[in-house]
C-alpha cells in the first residue's frame, strides 16, 4: 500500500470526456483524493472510443500536466488506465479437456483453459478480460476445479472483448503521448467493485451506468458478472433533443439539469428561452421524458437478453452515471410502469470517500476515480520538493566576518560547491531508488499476466509481421 508521500493516478477515458486524478488509500480503506483534472474530449472521442489519435494524445498530455500542477512538487511516471466504450460487450464461451484416465486437475491446467480464451478471436474483436463462470467436472459443478479427479473438465467462461481498433487507437495515443502506465482496468468492473455489496453480487443484481453518450449494463450473479453490454445511448441525447426546440446548447445543458424530469400538467406555461422565444414546459419536459424512457426501455431489453429474470436477480437495480443526477431522476425510474425495475438503487458517495482536489465533478465521476484509485497499488509518482538547509549558529566551526576561506575560496563558492555535492548525492541516491524500483516491477511484470495494452502491441505486431510476410 502506497503511503501519503506516494500517490496512485488514474486516467479514464470516458464516454464525454478524459478524466486524471490522484489519490491514496488509507489502512483504514478510505480512498482520498489530492487532484483532478478533466478535458473535454469533444469529437476525437466518441462514446469511450478514440477517434483521433493525435487529439487524444495532447488531451493526456494537459491532464498529466494539470495534475502535476495541482499536486506540486511531483514528476508523474506513470498511470493506472480505465476505459470502456460502447464495443465493449460479453461473450460465453466453453473450453474442454478429455483425458484417458482419471487425472487431477491441476491450476496449470485450470491456467491452460483460461489462456486459451485469452487468445480467443470474435471477429475484428479481442479479447481483454476472461471471467470463469463454473466448471463440469465429471457432470459436478464447482467454481474451484483443482485437485478433483476427472476424465472431463469443462470450463465456462464469460469473455469480455472490444474492436481490436479500439483498444489499438488507445494504445497507440498513450504511445504518442510518451506516457508510460502500471496496469488497465476495465471501468465497470473496477466501479462494480465499489459501489456493490458482497450480498448483491451474490443474490444478483444489476448495475445500470447511464453516462454522457452510452449506458452500461452489469448483471451479477453468484459472486460473478455474467453478461455486460453497453448501449450507444445517454444523457447528452437529452440536450440535442432540447436544442432541437430551439435552445441553445449551454441553456439546453442548464435546463436539463434544472427542469429535468419534473412533470407538469400546464398546457399554458412556457419558458422564455435566451432567444426571446417562449417554448411550452410541457414540449421541455416530454422531451426530457421520451429520451430518458427510451434508455431504460433499453436497458430492459439488455436484462431480458441476458436470460436473467428478476426472480433471479433480487437484490435489484442500482443505477449509477451522470443521468440519475437530473432532478427527479430516481423517483422517475422507481414509478415506471414496468415490472423490470422492481426495486431501485442511487448508487452515492460512501464515507470511505473524500474528495479533498480542489476541482470537485459530478458524484458519478467522483465514485468512478476513486474506484479506479482503489484498485492500484503501486506508487506512480517523483516527490521533487527541495528542503531548505537551516543555519546553525550556535556551531564553534561556523565562520564569520570574513567573505574569504582560509584557501582563499569565497564563502558563496563554497556553498555553492556544497550544494552541489548535495544535490550530486540526492541524483544518485535517486537513481538508486528508482533502478530498485524497476527491478521490483520488473519481478512484478514475470508474475503477473500480460495486460491488454501490452497484448494489443504483441496483437499490433503480429499482424504486422504477417502483412510483411505476404508481401
Amino acid at each position: 500500500m502506497v503511503s501519503e508521500k506516494e500517490l496512485i493516478v488514474v486516467i479514464e477515458t470516458g464516454s464525454s470526456a478524459v478524466s486524471g486524478a490522484a489519490g491514496f488509500k488509507r489502512p483504514d480503506g478510505t480512498i482520498e483524493i489530492k487532484a483532478y483534472a478533466s478535458e473535454p474530449s469533444g469529437e476525437f472521442i466518441r462514446n469511450g472510443v478514440v477517434r483521433n489519435i493525435d487529439r487524444t494524445a495532447q488531451c493526456l498530455t494537459n491532464i498529466i500536466n494539470m495534475l502535476e500542477g495541482a499536486l506540486k512538487n511531483v514528476t508523474i511516471d506513470k498511470v493506472y488506465v480505465g476505459f470502456g466504450g460502447y464495443t465493449l460487450h460479453s461473450i460465453h464461451n466453453k473450453v474442454e479437456r478429455n483425458f484417458d484416465e482419471d487425472t487431477r486437475v491441476t491450476a496449470e491446467m485450470v491456467e491452460s483453459m483460461i489462456e486459451e480464451q485469452r487468445e480467443f478471436i470474435v471477429s475484428d474483436k479481442t479479447v481483454i478480460k476472461v471471467i470463469p463462470q463454473e466448471y463440469n467436472v465429471d457432470s459436478q459443478m464447482t467454481i474451484e476445479p483443482v485437485g478433483y479427479n476427472c476424465r472431463h473438465i469443462v470450463g465456462e467462461y464469460l469473455n469480455l472483448v472490444t474492436r481490436f481498433t479500439t483498444m489499438d487507437n488507445l494504445v497507440a495515443a498513450f504511445e504518442m503521448a510518451k506516457l508510460d502506465y502500471i496496469d488497465d482496468f476495465v471501468t465497470p468492473l473496477r466501479l462494480a467493485e465499489t459501489l456493490l455489496t458482497p450480498t448483491e453480487r451474490n443474490l444478483g443484481c444489476t448495475l445500470v451506468d447511464i453516462g454522457a453518450d452510452s449506458t452500461t449494463v452489469s448483471i451479477y450473479k453468484g459472486g460473478r458478472l455474467r453478461f455486460l453490454s453497453v448501449i450507444p445511448l445517454g444523457d447528452k441525447l437529452i440536450t440535442a433533443d432540447l436544442i432541437s426546440l430551439g435552445i441553445g446548447e449551454e441553456e439546453a445543458e442548464r435546463i436539463k439539469c434544472s427542469i429535468g424530469l419534473t412533470t407538469t400538467n400546464s398546457d399554458d406555461a412556457t419558458y422564455r428561452v435566451e432567444s426571446g422565444n417562449d417554448i411550452k414546459l410541457k414540449a421541455i419536459s416530454l422531451a426530457i421524458r421520451a429520451r430518458m424512457q427510451e434508455i431504460l426501455v433499453n436497458v430492459s431489453n439488455q436484462v431480458m437478453l441476458s436470460g436473467y429474470t428478476d426472480d433471479k436477480l433480487s437484490s435489484g437495480y442500482i443505477f449509477t452515471g451522470g443521468a440519475m443526477e437530473i432532478p427527479n431522476a430516481e423517483a422517475y425510474i422507481r414509478n415506471q410502469k414496468v415490472k423490470v425495475f422492481p426495486s431501485v438503487r442511487v448508487a452515492g458517495l460512501g464515507e470511505n470517500i473524500r474528495w479533498e482536489a480542489s476541482e470537485r465533478p459530478s458524484i458519478s465521476k467522483q465514485l468512478v476515480m476513486a474506484a479506479l484509485i482503489a484498485a492500484g497499488e503501486d506508487n506512480c509518482v517523483t516527490i521533487i520538493k527541495e528542503t531548505t538547509k537551516e543555519i546553525d549558529y550556535t556551531n564553534p566551526e561556523l565562520t564569520t566576518g570574513s567573505l574569504f576561506n582560509p584557501e582563499g575560496e569565497s564563502a558563496q563558492d563554497e556553498r555553492d560547491k556544497k550544494e552541489e555535492e548535495r544535490k550530486k548525492k540526492a541524483e544518485e541516491e535517486k537513481q538508486r531508488k528508482l533502478l530498485e524500483k524497476q527491478r521490483k516491477q520488473e519481478e512484478k511484470a514475470k508474475k503477473k499476466r500480460e495486460s491488454i495494452f501490452d497484448q494489443i502491441k504483441r496483437m499490433r505486431d503480429r499482424l504486422t509481421d504477417m502483412i510483411n510476410d505476404n508481401e
